[in-house]
């Protein structure tokens, strides 16, 4: 009976994890005097929550998998002063492309010994340029943020809601030519059931939809609801 036990809670534990939309940092490390630096660490922390990674030959680095929020990037490298980029925002099923990263060696005089250097968030990803996502730090802040419907129809001009049957339309398309993705499920028809109050994240193609979501002539909404890991750094941050 416990061996059951325990393989039943595998099995939760394996759904939940496929379930999950991770998301991932990906960049470069340089030194300013000799170009790509080999096997230099780096770390990604929010709350204390910490996974590490080293550079290839090429310098380049891929933080994976991660939840979707925000976290700060820490790289060190023997004889060179470390770099820490704050609020580096990770997506649901998308890369954060990081400008390179490059370190100082120690023989040069910098403040305290470490840089420290704040991310912005580029207004449009080049890789998807018709994905528009907005995350929980985001939504709290929205006018919109206590019905789901109101915050996809504010992140994109080209979605309406049907005055008639309170239903999404995708530039005019059929409600049935709409898929949503909640928490990695894929549903279809008008799903707005989830609260705002309780979204991790939402994120909308209006048009060029990967194939990987199917022939759709309207567009994909991916939600992902607040996690514990989400929950919990909340609370981490805020009882520092």
């Amino acid at each position: 009976m416990k061996n059951l036990f325990i393989l039943l809670l595998a099995l939760i534990s394996a759904d939940a994890m496929n379930a999950q939309v991770w998301g991932e940092i990906h960049g470069k490390v340089k030194g300013s005097d000799i170009g790509t630096l080999l096997s230099a660490n780096v770390f990604a922390s929010a709350g204390d929550k910490q996974i590490g990674v080293s550079t290839d030959l090429d310098g380049e680095f891929k933080l994976k998998p991660l939840n979707p929020g925000t976290y700060n990037i820490t790289v060190s490298f023997i004889g060179y002063h470390s770099t820490t980029i704050q609020g580096v925002v990770v997506k649901p099923d998308q890369v954060t492309f990081l400008k390179d990263v490059v370190l100082e060696p120690l023989t040069v005089v910098i403040g305290d010994g470490a840089e420290v250097i704040t991310y912005t968030v580029p207004l449009i990803n080049p890789e998807e340029t018709s994905r528009m996502t907005t995350l929980k730090a985001d939504l709290d802040h929205s006018p919109a943020r206590r019905d789901i419907k109101n915050v996809i129809t504010a992140m994109s001009p080209g979605v309406t809601i049907d005055p008639a049957t309170q239903e999404l339309h995708f530039k005019g398309t059929r409600t049935d030519a709409i898929q949503y993705i909640v928490d990695g499920v894929k549903l279809m028809g008008n799903y707005t059931a989830l609260p705002a109050s309780g979204v991790g994240s939402v994120s909308v193609y209006t048009g060029g939809v990967p194939a990987k979501y199917g022939d759709l002539t309207g567009g994909v909404v991916i939600i992902e609801s607040v996690s514990y890991f989400d929950l919990y750094n909340d609370w981490i941050n805020k009882n520092r």
